[in-house]
């Protein structure tokens, strides 16, 4: 089995400030990049950061996974709209993409997830819109 190389590379350095920029903790990085969250983390608190080569790199990656926030947020919201309008929500399903695409707003916007209330009013607005619906269908089959 080959080892990987123990020096990140300067674009693995990019990514790592990247995404941790992003809100994402050294051991999610590890994971995704398939290091040890020890090496992460001292990279992170390294100087490395300072080289105007690898933060150039650093802004593009940043730009190019807020692009795929923006995707995802947006096809979440779009299935979350389908199945409210067809009817069809499960709980589950709805609360999951309804987390989804609060995250990836928190995320774009730079909070992560520091505020949790913006979760539970998204919950009450959801709970109200399939309320209305079980009673607009109750309406129609009396």
């Amino acid at each position: 089995m080959a080892r990987k190389n123990l020096t990140p590379t300067k674009k693995e350095l990019a990514q790592y400030k990247a995404l941790n920029d992003l809100g994402m903790t050294a051991n999610a990085i590890a994971v995704r990049a398939k290091r040890d969250p020890k090496t992460v983390r001292k990279y992170l608190r390294s100087e490395v950061y300072q080289d105007p080569e690898i933060m150039q790199m650093v802004d593009i990656i940043k730009q190019k996974e807020i692009q795929d926030l923006y995707l995802l947020g947006a096809k979440a919201r779009k299935r979350l709209h389908e199945l409210l309008d067809e009817g069809k929500t499960k709980t589950i399903e709805t609360v999951a993409l309804m987390d989804r695409s609060f995250q990836q707003r928190r995320l774009l916007e730079g909070q992560s997830t520091e505020n949790i209330t913006r979760v539970h009013a998204d919950l009450a607005v959801i709970r109200q819109i399939m309320s209305e619906k079980r009673l607009m269908k109750n309406d129609i089959k009396d």
